[in-house]
């Protein structure tokens, strides 16, 4: 069970606040992009609706910090779920996050040329509805965690032969650059970001949303269509009630070492080249830690594989527009405006398609054999090209070990965990967002022992 904090009464209410004003931005702009009232009119309220964050620019102070290097930066995150049939019990809870940080551009704060620093925080709050609700491992919400504050990254890089390479030195995350899809990040359940097969084989569930560890990267971009990565990180990143503020660092052979490499293969990415943009990615990793296995003894060292296929079906023309909406989740990914793409590259608006899959040995794992699979599309609404439809199905099967520990603790039609999500982000202004949420979990646990679950739910994303 998550520590409860005293103030998580008052951050609820709070943010429930939140949520009912961002729900009362949607009836007057949901007709209408981000930015449109702009092109209308020029006043207080409409300038502040189309400023990229909800504290706009700090009557100018906030350019001026970003003119000597120095950039702020938050986003408060706001969920509510609620189970509505099966898992382990009816009910609702709320999830939050608050992330904040700073990003520092030595080159042109001090003419280091580049260099920079970054430093992520969270404070996570509230329920996670998998551990509370329903039950299962292919957790519902990526922002759920043991609530704290809690550092996530704060590293050091410097980038080399005009950014075709760069070193990453510091407090680390993994899920920042590796394993991710660039459509399935859409979703809110946690395995289509740093996926199940990670996560569940990992010890502590690996350096991930919301710990980051130590660890050192290196990015080799030698051409427009061929990236390569590697990393190493501290092997243990310990449970998140055992590290509590992400800084319990220990480098020796007994904790162990985590290692991951991927490279990226891309084409169409510009648009002087046909046909639609698509990425591939392979990668392997190899975990030196000793860790408990499915059968309560301790092993030493473990590894896999994965593939990661992302693929425009049916591109549309790209539109103007005076909105460039920032990220609203993550702290991985930055988003463009409606189709508008930076100098050169194609518009990302149309049928994406994106597939992972992945194999770990069987015989200590937890999850054996992972797939998962879905379809976004940005822009299908007229006059909403920034929003984006979502479906998406994951399926992640015990591995042999962990499917006989689960007979022999008594439980029936054992086998694989499913989940099936549909969404749908809108972007109200550039800083505010909403996005509904449906998702059914078949298989609570890799077995039958509990009902299906439906969990509806949704998020609102408010950048600062």
């Amino acid at each position: 069970m998550k520590r409860r904090s005293l103030l998580n009464p008052l951050i609820s209410r709070c943010c429930a606040l939140v949520s009912w004003t961002a729900l009362s931005f949607i009836v007057a702009a949901a007709r209408a992009e981000p930015g449109e009232i702009a092109k209308k009119e020029t006043t207080p309220l409409s300038n502040w609706l189309c400023a990229d964050g909800i504290t706009d620019d700090w009557g100018g102070f906030r350019s001026k910090l970003a003119g000597c290097g120095v950039e702020f930066f938050g986003t408060e995150q706001v969920e509510g779920w609620g189970n509505t049939v099966g898992g382990l019990e009816q009910g609702t809870v709320y999830t939050g996050l608050l992330k904040f940080g700073l990003n520092l551009d030595l080159e042109k704060a001090v003419g280091w040329h580049g260099a920079s620093v970054t430093t992520t925080w969270f404070w996570l709050s509230g329920r996670d509805a998998s551990q509370d609700l329903v039950g299962n491992f292919l957790t519902i919400s990526n922002i759920a965690g043991f609530n704290t504050l809690r550092n996530y990254e704060l590293w050091f890089q410097q980038n080399l032969l005009d950014h075709k390479i760069s070193v990453r030195i510091g407090q680390l995350a993994a899920d920042t650059e590796f394993v991710i899809s660039k459509y399935g990040s859409t979703f809110i359940n946690a395995t289509f970001g740093w996926p199940a097969f990670l996560y569940t084989n990992l010890p502590g569930g690996g350096p991930q949303f919301p710990l980051g560890t130590l660890g050192v990267r290196l990015a080799v971009n030698p051409s427009d269509w061929l990236n390569f990565r590697t990393a190493i990180f501290q092997g243990n990143v310990y449970p998140e009630d055992v590290n509590l503020h992400s800084f319990r660092w220990r480098l020796d052979s007994q904790n162990g070492f985590f290692f991951l490499n991927e490279a990226q293969f891309l084409w169409n990415q510009s648009d002087r080249q046909p046909g639609p943009p698509g990425q591939f990615k392979a990668g392997a990793w190899l975990d030196t830690a000793k860790f408990e296995s499915n059968d309560n003894n301790f092993v030493r060292g473990n590894y896999g594989f994965y593939f990661i296929l992302d693929q425009m079906l049916c591109a549309k023309p790209a539109e103007d527009s005076a909105t460039a909406p920032k990220d609203g989740k993550n702290v991985q990914n930055g988003k463009g405006g409606e189709g508008v793409a930076a100098a050169g590259q194609k518009s990302d608006r149309g049928l994406g398609w994106f597939g992972r899959i992945a194999y770990e040995p069987p015989d200590h794992d937890f999850v054996g054999f992972y797939f998962d699979t879905g379809l976004t599309y940005k822009g299908l609404i007229p006059k909403r090209g920034v929003d984006t439809l979502g479906v998406a199905f994951a399926y992640a099967r015990l591995s042999s070990r962990a499917r006989q520990a689960e007979i022999n603790a008594g439980s029936v039609g054992v086998g694989a965990e499913m989940v099936f999500e549909a969404t749908y982000l809108a972007q109200i202004t550039n800083w505010l967002s909403i996005q509904p949420d449906l998702q059914v979990i078949i298989n609570p646990g890799g077995n039958k022992d509990l009902h299906n679950a439906v969990v509806v739910g949704g998020r609102v994303t408010i950048t600062f």
